[in-house]
C-alpha cells in the first residue's frame, strides 16, 4: 500500500514539475513589447529612427530595420504565368535594409544611416521604397528576451504623420509623449 502510495504521488509530483516548466517555457517565448522606437521625416524630408533603452548603460541588442515586399494576393498568378517566373535564387534578396548583431548604444539617426560603429549590414536599396513595409527593431541587450522593441509601418504610413510626431508602435504621437512612453516602459 506505502509503494504504491509514493509511486501515485511521484508521478503527481512530476507531472506538476512538467506542467510548470511548459507553462513557463511557453510563457517566456514572447519577450515583453516596449515602447521603445519611432520613426519620423525630419523638415529636410529625410526620414529618422529614435532608439530608447531600459539598459542602464544606454544599450540595445541587434537593432535593424528590414523592409519586405508586400506579397501579392493568393491565387492571382495562373497557371500559365507561373511556368515564367524564375525561381527564387538564394542570391536574391529577400529583404532591404540593414542589420546588426551584438550589442549597440542606442541613438537618433537617418533611418538609412545607422552609426558607423554598429558596422550595420546593408541589402538593397538604402531609401524608403514604395510597396515594402519596414520594421525597425531592437532587443534586450542583455539578451535575457525580457522586452524588445519595434515599430512596423510603410511609406504612406511614414508620410501621413504629422510635422512635429513621431510614429511608434502605439500610433502617431508627439516626440514629447514618446519620450515619456518610453521612460515609463521601462
Amino acid at each position: 500500500m506505502v509503494a504504491g502510495w509514493k509511486s501515485t504521488t511521484a508521478r503527481v509530483c512530476l507531472t506538476s514539475a512538467l506542467s510548470g516548466v511548459i507553462m513557463l517555457s511557453a510563457a517566456g517565448c514572447s519577450p515583453e513589447q516596449r515602447t521603445l522606437v519611432a520613426v519620423y521625416v525630419d523638415e529636410r524630408g529625410t526620414a529618422q529612427a529614435l532608439l530608447r533603452s531600459c539598459d542602464e548603460d544606454g544599450r540595445v541588442r541587434g537593432p535593424e530595420l528590414r523592409g519586405t515586399m508586400a506579397r501579392a494576393a493568393e491565387g492571382a498568378t495562373s497557371d500559365a504565368t507561373q511556368d515564367t517566373v524564375p525561381a527564387a535564387s538564394e542570391t536574391d534578396v529577400p529583404w532591404i535594409g540593414w542589420d546588426t548583431r551584438g550589442p549597440h548604444v542606442a541613438a537618433d539617426f537617418p533611418l538609412f544611416a545607422p552609426p558607423a560603429q554598429w558596422e550595420a549590414e546593408t541589402r538593397g536599396p538604402q531609401t524608403l521604397q514604395p510597396g515594402y513595409t519596414y520594421e525597425l527593431a531592437f532587443g534586450d541587450p542583455d539578451d535575457a528576451y525580457v522586452y524588445s522593441a519595434s515599430v512596423t509601418f510603410d511609406v504612406d504610413q511614414l508620410a501621413r504623420v504629422p510635422a512635429g510626431e513621431v510614429l511608434t508602435g502605439q500610433g502617431a504621437m508627439t516626440k514629447d509623449a514618446f519620450e515619456g512612453l518610453a521612460r515609463k516602459a521601462c
